[in-house]
């Protein structure tokens, strides 16, 4: 019978825009915490991940698909939506809310009132192409900061510079 991890591990490496993907060994989840990079925004997406039994690093170029959701939040103290990324094609998080563009890809929610300090937090997200994969749950992704993101290059063979970017992604197994 095949093995959870091989039917995640190819249905990944068949996506279009998917360059590598690997299993994570616990040394390189290890290193992965080692290098957070906690002073700059909250990267709970990768704490998710990282908190699952199975963890693959994949490695994609410009022709794979957009996020499903915002990657990109900001956060009061008690966790209210204050600001998001805009991905092209999806709506925005709060409809009817009067909101500024910041740059290119950021809209600031300017009549949501905030509590305390803001913070920039990268949640856990979706991975639609695995969604429907028997015998997994708890299925979450991320990205890595660029600490992180360097020892995944380094680790894989990747150069530095190319134009991939890589994302994390966690799961449990239901019957291991």
């Amino acid at each position: 019978m095949e093995s959870i991890g091989i039917r995640v591990l190819e249905r990944i490496r068949g996506i279009v825009g998917v360059v590598r993907a690997e299993l994570l060994r616990s040394e390189d989840r290890n290193e992965i915490v080692r290098r957070a990079v906690p002073q700059a925004a909250d990267n709970r997406g990768v704490s998710e991940v990282l908190s699952r039994g199975r963890v693959v690093c994949l490695f994609k170029d410009r022709t794979f698909r957009p996020p499903p959701e915002p990657t990109l939040l900001l956060v009061d103290e008690r966790g209210r939506v204050l600001g998001q990324e805009i991905i092209p094609g999806l709506p925005v998080a709060h409809p009817g809310t009067k909101a500024v563009r910041l740059g290119r890809n950021f809209l600031l929610f300017a009549d949501q009132v905030s509590s305390g300090q803001l913070r920039f937090v990268l949640p856990p997200v979706r991975f639609p192409e695995l969604e429907d994969v028997r015998d997994i749950d708890r299925l979450v992704s991320a990205s890595p900061d660029p600490p992180q993101d360097d020892y995944l290059r380094a680790r894989f063979g990747i150069p530095p510079g190319t134009e991939l970017a890589s994302i994390l992604v966690g799961y449990d197994e239901q019957n291991p």
